[in-house]
């Protein structure tokens, strides 16, 4: 007897805690030896106290085998909670008690409704000091419109409650529902890696049939045919079984070497099976995009097969090889969001050994004739009532629509907003004026017109495409002397005048100089006719102004580094 199941929360409501305690429960692993949030493998996760990526474990209760699978809190990662909720039969909704309802309780909710998934509701950290228990089971109540005694008290910590939950799980959570007419191998991918003794390591949703290894499978979007080197479960390393049956979760050996081969969201079928794909998942978009380079230009084809290997791991990467006058060869790479941006250069660097220029994350305008269209988002934000104020200044600040509000122990407040006013510096002077007490979730709705242009960086006359990019016209200054201003301190002095401006509309908006070296060519002149001396300064004058207009600015490639830090 089978139950699929998911745990979803906001960032750090006690997910992996409360996964350790089930496996602790169900002997997966012993009580004391083991490290805390044992899902959260990935040592990025583990340093920044996040998940970062789905983890699936298989646990034993009783006659029942029970897939968990754990999800990642932030709005950066909530494709990983879509393909994770596309392959469970329900999940549990954990609420910290000192906190309550946040945004990214909010979302994930409503992606579980939507699927019509059954949603056992728990409040979590009920031991604490400032645990607000009842208040948090009245916003649940609310919030889900269910019965008092449906929301269960849990200590994840300590495992207060754990048990009584884990039994709630086998009661409320369906089996899976296998299809009586098809006894042909299915399965659905929603996970992969990249093994390089066995290739592509699929993990999957069975859906009919039983899985076993030296069968041949067909993946249904690539047509490509395989031979199953292995298949097993998660314990929660890797751990070979002899048959994967139908309703489970477990992985699949493909031995295929091309990475292309696999995607995730495929079908998997036997071979004599008819080609037809299982519903999927949707695919990603990419919300902001960056351009990331090699530090050093010849390392650009081991960047991109890293690259390659990564994206077959997380699917919501999106990239396409372009060009640079400063750096050479790179990727033009799309990302969910910032916090996504950066641990993928920080995966790059870790895992596959690169070291690499990240410029920063920006949105994507697109054009229609001579206007442009701006990417809108939905804006969730959670504070408390003394806050509203001052968020409601900042949202408007933020070009936002304020389109709703809901009054309960905790203040949701929904607005309109360009993508580009979220992704800059939005959740910093948030966090600022709320002393840390709000959280944020969005999803892109719309594109809509705007003022905008090309803001385009010039030294000494020349474009460069790297320090340039679409600002809308309310911005377009104060990013003009932002930008100017900083290059003049970051390039250092040449030997000739610089000139960097900022033109907005086809007109300066702001300008710097940086002065040129000066030599003294009178140096070894000791009195005599002053004419001399003027002739060679005059001599000087005319060589600088020719340097300046033939000579070919220096900029370091630490100026570039520096500036996409703090842009």
């Amino acid at each position: 007897m089978i139950r699929n199941f998911a745990i979803i929360a906001h960032v750090d409501h006690g997910k992996s805690t409360l996964a350790d305690r089930f496996m602790e429960l169900t002997g997966v692993v012993a009580a004391g030896t083991h490290e805390a949030q044992l899902l959260d493998r990935n040592p990025i996760s583990r340093e920044r106290g996040i998940t970062i990526k789905l983890a699936p474990v298989t646990m034993t209760y009783g006659p029942y085998t029970l897939n968990l699978v754990d999800t990642p809190g932030h709005v950066d990662f909530s494709y990983e909670v879509e393909r994770t909720l596309a392959c469970v039969d329900g999940v549990i909704l954990l609420v910290d008690a000192t906190q309550g309802i946040q945004a990214q309780t909010i979302a994930h909710a409503y992606k579980a409704l939507e699927l019509n998934l059954p949603i056992i509701p728990v409040v979590n950290k009920i031991d604490m000091e400032h645990a607000m228990v009842e208040e948090t089971i009245n916003e649940l109540v609310q919030f889900l419109g269910v019965k008092r005694r449906e929301v269960s008290r849990i200590s994840a910590k300590t495992g207060l409650g754990v048990r009584e939950l884990l039994d709630r799980v086998i009661n409320v959570i369906p089996k899976p529902t296998i299809p009586p007419d098809d006894t042909l191998c299915s399965a659905t991918i929603f996970d992969s890696y990249y093994d390089p003794y066995r290739g592509v390591i699929a993990f999957i949703r069975t859906v009919s049939g039983t899985f076993t290894a030296n069968a041949e499978f067909r993946l249904i979007a690539t047509n490509r045919t395989f031979v199953a080197q292995e298949v097993g479960i998660f314990l929660p390393d890797l751990t070979k079984q002899a048959e994967l049956a139908a309703g489970s979760i477990g992985y699949i050996v493909t031995s295929l070497k091309d990475i292309h081969d696999v995607r995730v969201g495929d079908t998997i079928r036997a071979k004599a099976a008819k080609a037809n794909a299982i519903p999927g998942y949707k695919e990603s978009k990419p919300m902001v995009f960056a351009s990331v380079f090699p530090t050093e230009p010849d390392d650009f084809p081991l960047l991109k097969k890293a690259m390659d290997k990564l994206t077959l791991n997380d699917a919501a990467l999106q990239y396409s090889q372009i060009g640079s006058q400063a750096f050479g060869a790179g990727l033009h790479v799309g990302f969910l969001g910032l916090l996504h941006a950066d641990v993928t250069r920080e995966r790059l660097e870790r895992e596959f050994g690169q070291s690499v220029i990240l410029t920063p994350p920006q949105v994507e305008y697109q054009k229609k004739g001579e206007t442009f269209l701006e990417p809108v988002a939905k804006l969730t934000v959670v504070t408390r009532p003394e806050y509203v104020g001052a968020v409601m200044r900042l949202c408007d600040d933020s070009r936002g629509i304020f389109t709703g509000m809901d009054n309960a122990r905790q203040v949701v407040i929904s607005y309109e907003m360009p993508l580009v006013e979220i992704i800059t510096s939005f959740f910093d002077r948030l966090k600022t004026i709320t002393s840390g007490y709000a959280s944020i979730d969005w999803e892109l709705i719309d594109y809509r017109e705007v003022k905008a242009e090309r803001l385009q960086i010039l030294l000494n006359g020349t474009v460069i495409d790297e320090f340039s990019e679409i600002v809308v016209a309310e911005r377009a200054e104060e990013k003009a002397r932002f930008i100017t201003s900083r290059l003049r301190e970051l390039i250092p002095r040449q030997q000739f005048e610089v000139r960097i401006q900022a033109v907005y509309q086809g007109r300066i908006i702001a300008s710097e100089r940086i002065s040129p070296l000066r030599k003294d060519v009178t140096a070894g002149m000791y009195g005599g006719d002053r004419t001399r001396k003027d002739k060679l300064l005059n001599k000087q004058k005319k060589g600088k102004k020719l340097m300046k207009q033939v000579g070919t600015v220096t900029i370091p490639k630490e100026t570039f580094m520096k500036l996409f830090q703090e842009k």
